[in-house]
């Protein structure tokens, strides 16, 4: 039987499959047999399907050409001294990470495809073949999703560099993101110093507030070196922000009082926890190493990668609270 009429039982496709031990195998019998047709897979469905991965594996490389070209276009029309300031570099990036994690996808994505062959000869070929071309799609679509995110950042960050409304807007959300870790943190000591310990354990309250306040500590710096950008920033712009400027002050004074506030009640607290010294000593070589992996951090902070380092304190100490 030649390439073009080799066709393969579902059910001797669906006996390899039992043999293998991925855990998406159920998905990709179900790729197969969207495919199949009298309960048999061709080789012709194989190389259509291939074809199909292909073409949206190109399609989505092009898309991804076109954002880093738009990307590198909106880079040379910053001026060099505006590039290296915090919030500016801070987007940059970001988008250079997001253009390289979708670069790195289709790199992977396009092995796989070359390594998958368009008509397998076997059933077990087969089903390894609808498992590499599954996993590609689903990668490609991925990256398709990513993209369509990366474009409309790149939209907002081009508004931003030249508006003076949508730079404000957004150093108060990003202010207001940090005050919604504070509301986190007050909330955890209003527990702790509460009468009703039922549901939590106190230290675990301590330890959750802890991380959280500590990286709050990074906050204050570079925001204050923010808002000092944002004001040189205005000075050349036309029209007058004193009054935007105020209340953003106001805002930042008052998070850092929250802040400095919550740092004594939890201070306060440890005093009335059972045994805190002894439970505080038993993570102390933990509570250094997340210390140190903050102090590494430097303007323009990560601050998903930060968000990332404390959650990764909490699955280590087995933290519920937060």
């Amino acid at each position: 039987m030649s390439d073009d009429r080799r066709a393969f039982d579902l059910s001797t496709v669906r006996r390899r499959a039992e043999e293998r031990t991925e855990t998406d195998v159920d998905r990709v019998l179900t790729a197969i047999e969207d495919r199949a047709d009298d309960g048999r897979i061709t080789a012709d469905a194989f190389a259509d399907w291939h074809r199909a991965c292909r073409d949206h594996y190109r399609s989505t490389a092009a898309d991804v050409d076109d954002a880093e070209s738009r990307f590198e276009a909106l880079l040379d029309s910053i001026r060099p001294a505006e590039r290296e300031t915090n919030q500016v570099r801070a987007r940059i990036e970001e988008y250079e990470s997001q253009i390289d994690a979708m670069r790195s996808a289709l790199s992977t994505t396009a092995d796989r495809l070359d390594a998958t062959p368009e008509r397998p000869d076997s059933p077990a070929a087969a089903f390894e073949a609808a498992a590499q071309l599954r996993r590609a799609g689903r990668v490609v679509h991925e990256v398709a999703h990513s993209h369509h995110h990366v474009e409309e950042g790149l939209d907002a960050f081009e508004t931003w560099l030249d508006d003076p409304a949508t730079r404000i807007d957004d150093f108060g959300d990003e202010i207001g993101g940090f005050e919604r870790y504070l509301d986190n943190t007050e909330g955890l000591l209003d527990r702790l110093e509460s009468d009703d310990s039922d549901g939590f354990e106190p230290f675990d309250a301590w330890l959750s507030a802890y991380h959280l306040q500590r990286m709050m500590a990074l906050v204050f710096d570079e925001l204050r070196a923010d808002m000092a950008e944002l004001e040189t920033w205005l000075e050349r712009q036309d029209g007058h922000y004193d009054d935007d400027l105020s209340a953003l002050r106001d805002r930042l004074d008052a998070l850092e009082t929250r802040h400095e506030t919550c740092s004594e009640r939890l201070d306060a607290a440890a005093a009335d926890i059972e045994e805190f010294e002894s439970k505080r000593a038993a993570v102390a070589d933990s509570l250094d190493r997340f210390e140190a992996a903050l102090d590494e951090h430097e303007p323009p902070v990560d601050w998903e990668a930060v968000e990332e380092l404390v959650q990764s304190q909490f699955d280590e100490l087995g933290i519920q609270g937060r």
